[in-house]
């Protein structure tokens, strides 16, 4: 698989991970502090570290010689 592909699909489902955590979080929050608590930009800084990951492993794979 292209490498650059793995990273787009990296960035969605980093995304979409992103939001489910921040709002597991928001909901977790509200029912324990009645208020809103979360971290701001947490989607983004978790498809960031998504794609990075993905570009690490994909290339890490390809240099020890592993055979698709």
């Amino acid at each position: 698989m292209n490498i650059w592909r793995t990273v787009l699909i990296a960035l969605v489902v980093g995304f979409v991970a992103g939001l489910l955590l921040s709002e597991g979080i928001a909901i977790i929050a509200h029912f324990v502090f009645d208020r809103a608590i979360g971290i701001k930009y947490l989607p983004f800084i978790i498809a960031a570290v998504f794609a990075g990951v993905a570009l690490i492993w994909g290339n890490r794979s390809r240099s020890a010689g592993f055979k698709k």
